[in-house]
């Protein structure tokens, strides 16, 4: 507590307003705090002893020196479906429980998945390019494929995978999947093939992954491994950066074997200008935006809250992380 109140430290270097959380948090007596990394020496000794509950957005660090100084904390809770920024191990040494959204924006990743498959598929990016230069050759892309006759692999099976499933099914694409966890009747319910990881690789003309970065997923696509794809194959990530090592993809794509990526997700965000993935012909990104619509964003702010007044209060959270009891 601080001045008699619970505090709330919103940790942020993304997002300027949180008036929408200062807002619910005000009408439950709450106190906030919000730091960026450039106050953050200046904030530490006063709000880190006295936080109740600690919200962590994408990207920020919440690492084993800073949940040290926790002293009264009991929640900390990413605002977003990822969370490997937070010292897990750490936070449950100090008794804190870790919590995150992680199904608000869903629908948004999903569409934004197919959005890329379409985009890189069917060459939009060199189309709009020679467009801009004066020229209008349709015929200069070739070859592009009939959609249908894709096959979709999907790595994971997690639900925005199977939304991306489902929607895709009206397009005809036959659809695989590597998720050895998943139970069978899943794949039943989507009409999805569960394949091992080579055959993924080996089968999918457009691969996307739906993994989380843990430490095993950790430059899960190489340079080996995108050369087990077909000759022509395309690659869209929308998951998280550190899956693919980027240097092995710009290769892949610069011997012509992989036809084209589109990335919502990279390893250092934002990247270098100069890095010669991002210019690359062949590469489209977009700036992790997949999940951002009006509606998922009031959503995610909503959830968000409720997790830090649900675990002050010692109320039951909708997922916990770590086993705290």
């Amino acid at each position: 507590m601080k001045n008699g109140k619970h505090l709330v430290w919103i940790l942020d270097d993304e997002w300027i307003d949180h008036s929408v959380e200062k807002v619910i948090f005000e009408q439950n007596g709450f106190e906030v705090k919000v730091t960026r990394s450039e106050t953050m020496e200046a904030d530490l000794p006063q709000y880190a002893p006295y936080a109740d509950g600690v919200i962590v957005q994408v990207g920020f660090p919440c690492q084993a020196d800073l949940i040290k100084k926790l002293d009264s904390c009991r929640v900390i809770t990413a605002s977003s479906v990822g969370y490997n920024t937070i010292d897990l191990e750490e936070a449950t040494k100090k008794g804190i429980k870790v919590t995150h959204v992680p199904e608000f924006c869903t629908e948004e990743v999903s569409d934004h998945t197919i959005a890329h498959m379409l985009t890189i598929t069917r060459r939009f990016p060199a189309y709009h390019r020679q467009v801009k230069e004066g020229k209008w050759e349709p015929m200069d892309t070739l070859p592009i494929k009939r959609f249908s006759s894709n096959t979709v692999g999907l790595l994971g099976f997690g639900k925005i995978a199977r939304m991306v499933a489902k929607k895709l099914k009206p397009f005809g694409v036959r659809l695989i999947t590597y998720a050895p966890t998943a139970p069978q009747e899943v794949f039943t319910n989507y009409a999805v093939e569960a394949v091992s990881f080579s055959e993924l690789l080996k089968q999918s003309n457009i691969l996307s992954l739906h993994v989380p970065l843990k430490p095993e997923n950790r430059n899960i696509i190489r340079y080996e491994q995108l050369k087990m794809m077909q000759k022509g194959s395309f690659i869209v990530n929308t998951s998280r950066g550190g899956l693919i090592h980027e240097e092995d993809l710009y290769q892949a794509i610069f011997e012509g074997h992989i036809a084209g990526a589109s990335l919502d997700v990279l390893l250092n965000e934002p990247p270098n200008p100069k890095d010669p993935l991002l210019n690359m012909d062949e590469v489209f990104v977009t700036p992790h935006s997949g999940y951002i619509s009006v509606d998922a964003l009031r959503e995610l702010k909503n959830k968000t809250c409720q997790n830090i007044i649900d675990g002050i209060a010692g109320k039951p959270l909708a997922k916990t992380l770590n086993p705290v009891k």
